[in-house]
Order: C-alpha cells, then structure tokens, then sequence
C-alpha cells in the first residue's frame, strides 16, 4: 500500500520512510494483538463461570464498569481536544512532508547538473588528448632539454663540491699527519698507522697499550674524524665532543643520546658558572637526567683499571668502541664497507681512516652515482680502497639535496650494512679483552725487576738453588706462548706469538711464568 506522504509503498530493503509508513505497517500487528486480548479476557470469563464465581465475577466486574465510567460531557469534551491535537500533528506532519518533498526535487536538479558537469569534463579530457597526441613533438622538447641542462649542471657543481670536500679531508688528514708505516720485508707484525707521530691503537691491543700515548692518539683521532664529518657534511650517529672551556678532553656520547640540545658537563667536572648560578640540589637533579658522555682516555693500563674501576674501564671501552664504529659508519657513507667480512675490522681505526682518506686511488674505476651492486664485489678489507669507485668519496651527505643521506637512495646504500647498531661491536670488544685478560699466562719483568728478586733471595739461597735459576732460563724462552714486546722506547705491546715466528730485532727483558691465582 502506498503512502500518501512520501508517495512510496513499504519494502524489505526500505521498510519504513516516514511516521505514516510506520503506522501502516504497524496497524495490523496491533489489530492483532487486540484481538487476542479480547480472546484471553472471554476465556477467562468462561473459566469463572465454570468454576462457580460467575455471579460474584459479573457483580464485580458490573460494579468496576460503574464506578470508571466517565460523564459524558467530559468525554465530549476530551474527544474534541484530542481531534483538535490530531488535527494540529497532521498539518505539521503533511508541512513537513511538504517541505521534504522539495528537499528531495533540489537534490535530484542538483545531481542532474553535477552529471552533466562530469560528462562535460570527460568529454573536454578526451579532445584535449587527442589534441595533445596530434601535436608536434617539437612543442615540449625545450622543455626537456632545460631540464636535462639543469640536470648536467647540478651533477656538476655537485661533483666539484665533492672534489673540495675531498681535497679539504685529506689536507686536514696530512696536517694531523695520518699516516701509514709499512712493516719491513720478511718481518713479522702488521702495517702500524700513525697520527702526530703517535701510532693509533687497535681495539685487540688494548690490554697492553700505554695510557698516553693511547690518550694523546685518541684525543688527535677524534678531532680529526670531528673534522672530516664536518668537511664532509655527515652527521655522525655516535656525537664526538671536542674539548673547549670546561671540557679539557674529548668525549663521545651513544647514538640514543646524541646531539641532545642541552650542555652537557664533563663526566666528573662541574662548570664553575653552574656553581655560582644553581643550588646544589638542582645541579645534583639536572646532572641525573643529562646523557652521560663516554671518555676517550684512561690513566692505567686497561687489566689494572678493569680490577680497580669496573665503571671507567667500562666507560672508556664503549667510548672508543662507538670512535672506531663513527669511523667505519663513515667509511660505509663514503663507498668502503667496512665490517662486511667481520666485526673485527672495526677495530683497525687507523687502517680505516687511512684507506678512507690517503688511499692511493687507481685508474679503471666506474663513476658515479654508486650502487649495492658495485660494493657487493668486496670480500676482505685489504681491497677495499680497490673496489671503492672514484669520486664516493664526498658524494653522500647531509648538506645538499643532491646525494641526501637520509634520501631513499641513501637509505637504501646504508641499509646493507651489517653493523646497523654498535651495540653488537662494544659487546664484542668488551667479551674479546676480557677472554685476553683471563687467559694470560705470561708477566713482563724488567731487568731491574728480576735483579731486585734475586737480591732479595740471596741470603736465603744456596748455590744449588741459584744454579737452577740459570739453567731454567733459556727453557722459558722456548715455550710458545702470548709474547709481551718492549720496544726500544719503553712502549709495551702485544703480539699473539706463532709457530716459526722469530723474535723482532729490539727487544729485551725477562718472561715469567705467573700463577692464575696471582
């Protein structure tokens, strides 16, 4: 059936789609449901009567009928306020349905006009590409031609900035005087790096490197890595900071608490202007929450500090960790994979520096720009200056638009390196020194050492005993073992000793077997 309000009949899809609609559905149920309470209240009646109450239920219910029913006049009266209120709902009602009814004729122009606006934008479209597939190619060449010039012009100030940049990192390395001291013909060892004179240490030396001569190597190590970051435009994971007032040495902070916009004090050093402008209390609470900078020094030899200060050896061990992981992330950024083969190239800082900056560059190299492809070629770190392609060096950084780092082409080059995190590196370093350190048989006693032993032992020992001494000399240098080297000028090094290998010419001092225990 259909309403005469919005002229529509009821459906399963679209039941109800005004108050009228509801109503009409409705009707019937409640009809319904009339019905069947007329049906209930007669057989109750029946019941009663069957039962014997019918006279008492007829009296009672007479009396109930009686006493609720109502004047007439006031049920006229009633009837004629409820028509007035029905008729008064009824023309709000067809109002309403009036005003939808219009409602409904706007939207449908409206949707009428939209679809021809559409048809007519297609129809424009489609002559505009014929009318630009007919057009003459030499319409939009110029066009292309200026952007390939602007292309070729910026590929080439691009590359004379990288050649500044390369020409800036190595004069600085030459004046920091990086460089490399080949080991003679036939000797044993491996090439030694040097900086300012000083040889730069690696991370499997540590246990038995000099204290200032490593903090003086360091110290050059890391303003000229701070230096060539800088030249070179990179901003390095791990943040180096150089010394200035306040802050005599430099210092290096983990990749989660770099380049924080606060100043940080130097690890056990207050600034004298936060003595005289903060309480204590507060310096105390701003110092707790600041970053704690890792130190690139130490004082003892690494075993002593390891059993005297667990927490300082640990300090400086992530410090010049995470200096040589900055290098080799750097040496990645600039075309030399560092660390593809092993964690261990890492430690080689100077090697690193050195191939990334003074290698000898050889002809025959691809140019720019450099894929995954052209670095997946390296399989040891000895050939990496080989495989590198000339001009990388420059090519990535963070200050041009052109080779951006963090771009998706850079991203893309740096997400094949295996060492993402340092993390893995200082775990390794730390585990390496200290299975260095535990498995040591080995003591080095100077000639004055030994001489004060035997002094000691003199007036206690028979010529027996000071016999034996001698004759039990020469077995100990024949036993092959970890060797403790003294160089000519006091400086102390490790060298894992091998089968065939011959003592280096410069050497001197006693060996002594040393207890476990001691």
């Amino acid at each position: 059936m259909q309403c005469h309000i919005c002229q529509r009949s009821s459906s399963t899809r679209l039941p109800f789609n005004c108050s009228s609609c509801a109503r009409t559905v409705l009707y019937a149920p409640r009809i319904e449901h009339a019905q069947l309470l007329l049906d209930t209240e007669s057989i109750g009646h029946e019941v009663e009567r069957t039962v014997g109450g019918a006279q008492n239920f007829h009296n009672l219910s007479h009396h109930t009928t009686s006493s609720t029913t109502p004047h007439p006049t006031f049920a006229i009266e009633r009837a004629t306020a409820e028509r007035v209120a029905i008729a008064e709902q009824t023309e709000k009602i067809v109002a309403q349905a009036e005003i939808l009814r219009n409602r409904i004729e706007e939207t449908k122009d409206y949707l009428a006009q939209q679809r021809e606006k559409k048809l007519k934008r297609i129809s424009d479209l489609e002559a505009a590409k014929k009318l630009l597939c007919q057009r003459p190619s030499s319409d939009y060449e110029p066009v292309l031609k200026s952007i390939k010039r602007a292309r070729i012009h910026w590929d080439a100030l691009h590359a004379k900035t990288a050649e500044s940049r390369t020409f800036l990192c190595k004069e600085a390395a030459q004046l920091y005087g990086l460089q490399q001291q080949k080991r003679r013909k036939g000797a044993s060892g491996k090439d030694l790096y040097l900086i300012g004179g000083l040889p730069i240490p690696n991370l499997k030396d540590l246990n038995n490197a000099s204290p200032p001569e490593v903090s003086a190597a360091i110290t050059n190590l890391a303003h000229l890595v701070h230096l060539t970051s800088h030249y070179l435009s990179l901003r390095l994971p791990a943040e180096i900071t150089l010394p200035h007032r306040d802050y005599p040495l430099p210092t290096i902070f983990s990749p989660g608490s770099s380049y924080n916009a606060r100043e940080t004090p130097y690890p056990g050093f207050t600034p004298t202007h936060s003595l005289n402008n903060s309480p204590s209390a507060s310096k105390i609470v701003e110092a707790g929450s600041l970053p704690r900078p890792r130190p690139l020094h130490f004082e003892k030899k690494l075993p002593l500090l390891a059993k005297e200060d667990p927490i300082v050896y640990a300090s400086f061990v992530e410090g010049i960790t995470l200096l040589a992981w900055d290098i080799a992330w750097m040496c990645k950024t600039q075309g030399l994979d560092v660390g593809k083969s092993s964690w261990e190239d890492v430690c080689a800082m100077g090697r690193n520096l050195w191939q990334l900056l003074l290698a000898p560059a050889q002809a025959g190299r691809q140019p720019l720009p450099v894929s995954n492809d052209s670095t997946s070629a390296i399989t040891s770190p000895e050939n990496i200056e080989d495989k590198r392609p000339e001009g990388m060096l420059g090519h990535f950084s963070h200050g041009t638009a052109h080779s951006f780092l963090s771009s998706a082409e850079g991203l893309e080059y740096m997400s094949g390196w295996r060492l993402q995190t340092p993390l893995k590196v200082i775990d390794r370093v730390k585990a390496m020194l200290q299975s260095e350190r535990d498995g040591a048989e080995w003591q080095l006693l100077e000639e004055n050492e030994w001489d004060e032993g035997e002094t000691q032992n003199d007036a206690t020992r028979d010529d027996e005993g000071r016999g034996s001494k001698v004759a039990h000399v020469p077995a100990i240098k024949e036993v092959k073992s970890p060797v403790v080297e003294v160089e000519s000028d006091g400086a102390a090094r490790f060298d894992q000793g091998e089968e065939g290998e011959e003592k280096t010419r410069g050497t001197s001092g006693w060996t002594k077997l040393k207890s476990r225990g001691s």
